[in-house]
């Protein structure tokens, strides 16, 4: 009797454990994908297209796009008190100017990665800036675009692991960057840990002036292949 016992005790306690890790499994499997972060806390997020312009791609079961501007050009820009978006139904091919991301007096061009009509502008965005740097992925998207050419300009863009290295390349060319505009008497940034290797601050680029806002567009934000 007390084997029976032991047994169906046994029993229960692995019932309960497996419907537990089913539970556990569905919850997971529900749970919306979110981004995943390269070691320097820039986000990338699963299944996006980044271009060299640093302006991302979500492909949508419509067959139109998604295009927006990524984590690392809103962090280092820092607050946005503007966005501007070419108007609707626009043609545009990639590498042309899309948006402009202004900050007191002094703007950055985002270049579109793919080459296509402008359906959708994000109309949040617009009158609320601020969500391009709580959520640059989702809420603060800048425009929905038909594409012309999609499969192969999309061959030219980074995804998942490719992508994630070449931010990672970005982000110590970025640091150099930094230490160049130093070197020619721009303002070291407050408290910064940048030029030891440390993570680049969010806003940094708020403590330099135009000219190195225009140097940081045609460095990293300017259309390449």
């Amino acid at each position: 009797m007390v084997a029976i016992f032991v047994v169906a005790t046994v029993l229960v306690c692995l019932t309960i454990e497996l419907l537990r890790q089913h539970a556990a499994e569905r919850k997971a499997a529900l749970a919306p994908i979110r981004p995943q972060t390269v070691p320097e806390r820039f986000l990338l997020p699963r299944g996006f297209f980044i271009g060299r312009g640093h302006s991302w791609v979500e492909l949508m079961f419509s067959g139109h796009a998604r295009v927006g501007v990524d984590d690392f050009t809103q962090k280092v820009i820092g607050k946005v008190d503007r966005v501007e978006v070419a108007p609707l139904n626009t043609n545009v091919k990639k590498g042309d100017v899309i948006a402009r991301l202004a900050h007191g007096g002094r703007t950055l061009s985002i270049t579109a990665p793919i080459s296509g009509r402008i359906l959708h502008v994000n109309e949040d965005l617009l009158h609320a800036p601020e969500l391009i740097r709580k959520d640059p992925y989702v809420s603060g998207w800048l425009l929905e675009i038909i594409p012309d050419n999609v499969g192969p300009e999309l061959k030219s863009l980074s995804i998942a692991d490719e992508a994630a290295q070449w931010l990672r390349q970005e982000i110590a060319r970025f640091r150099d960057f930094v230490q160049a505009q130093i070197s020619t008497g721009a303002p070291m940034p407050a408290g910064a840990t940048l030029l030891d290797g440390g993570v680049p601050l969010n806003g940094v680029l708020e403590q330099f002036n135009e000219k190195t806002w225009q140097a940081f567009e045609q460095e990293f934000l300017a259309a390449k292949g």
